[in-house]
């Protein structure tokens, strides 16, 4: 039975998006297949568009690595999952088409209420968030927690988070409508990197420094972050913003005892991933079920305008998710 893909068949801009009518998958017996109602758009789907995004070996190379929707089919090993549950979904691709497979232990059933855009907008983007501020930083009530790239999707989930729990915040961003908004959900320290230097900021705001970055930047700032952080202080590399490479201080690391990790969610091995879907099982759902957290949702756009929604991504537009609709 045939059905329609977006892909990149040649490295380029959004306009190098191409739709494609192909063979519908057949789910592994480890597998479920997932008729697809939407599409979280991530940035690795734009950075492998454009073909800089090396895709894991054994991965599918189709864009696309979360969604929502519903199980249609289950292999011969799947446990507690049949058809008719309606899921979110974390894939090794393939997301951008109407049908797509994933490992059983990678969905989530959804609550009763919630369509398939919302539950296409929270898996990648709060299991990327719980794994680098909670697994890897260790964020504790009270901590303060400088989050770059604040309005942006893992930006404002991890900001959601950190409320959630108590922490001290200060995030960046380089609109003033962004600002404006994030003051709004009562984040006290905004910092409009394009009219202030945001580690001079950070200083006059905590001038004995802070515990946790969350770094979506990379190497333009890593300078910087290490100059902030206090001791015993975290930083978590989640995205990378600007490219090349960066000097450290060595020495400030050794001294601070400074903990520096780096994450990216689709590479992990599929029990990795099963676990780390596990732990935003159980940690996330029932606050997002229970309405405590909202996802953020900035615009939610046909599956056939999949190339405005990158456009709209590479602007850095978005004030937190783009989800397309099937």
């Amino acid at each position: 039975m045939p059905m329609m893909i977006c892909h990149a068949p040649e490295p380029g801009g959004p306009e190098a998006l191409r739709f494609l009518d192909v063979e519908r998958p057949h789910p592994a017996p480890d597998e479920v297949l997932i008729r697809v109602g939407a599409i979280g758009v991530n940035r690795l789907d734009a950075m492998q568009r454009a073909g800089v995004y090396p895709v894991p070996k054994g991965a599918n190379p189709v864009l696309g690595v979360e969604c929502g929707g519903e199980v249609i089919e289950v292999g011969a090993e799947v446990r507690d999952i049949v058809p008719g549950t309606r899921v979110a979904a974390l894939l090794s691709g393939g997301g951008y088409a109407e049908y797509a497979v994933a490992h059983w232990r990678h969905v989530v059933a959804v609550p009763a209420d919630w369509d398939d855009v919302r539950a296409a907008s929270v898996i990648e983007t709060y299991c990327t968030a719980h794994e680098t501020l909670f697994e890897l930083s260790r964020l504790a009530p009270g901590e303060r927690v400088l989050i770059q790239a604040g309005a942006s999707a893992v930006g404002s989930t991890a900001i959601r988070m950190a409320q959630h729990i108590g922490a001290e915040i200060v995030t960046t961003t380089g609109r003033e409508e962004k600002a404006r908004r994030l003051r709004d959900w009562g984040v006290r320290h905004v910092v409009n990197y394009r009219e202030a230097d945001f580690a001079e900021s950070v200083r006059e705001i905590y001038p004995d420094g802070i515990d946790v970055v969350e770094d979506f930047v990379g190497p333009a700032y890593l300078a910087r972050h290490i100059s902030l952080l206090r001791w015993r202080g975290r930083m978590a590399f989640v995205g990378l913003l600007s490219g090349g490479m960066a000097e450290m201080d060595v020495a400030s690391v050794l001294t601070k005892m400074l903990q520096l990790r780096g994450f990216t969610l689709r590479p992990h091995s599929i029990e990795e991933k099963a676990r780390i879907v596990e732990r935003f099982r159980q940690r996330w759902m029932p606050v997002l079920a229970r309405g405590e957290i909202e996802p953020v949702i900035h615009a939610v756009l046909p599956f056939e305008e999949a190339v405005e929604a990158h456009r709209m991504l590479e602007a850095t537009d978005n004030f937190g998710k783009i989800i397309l609709r099937v």
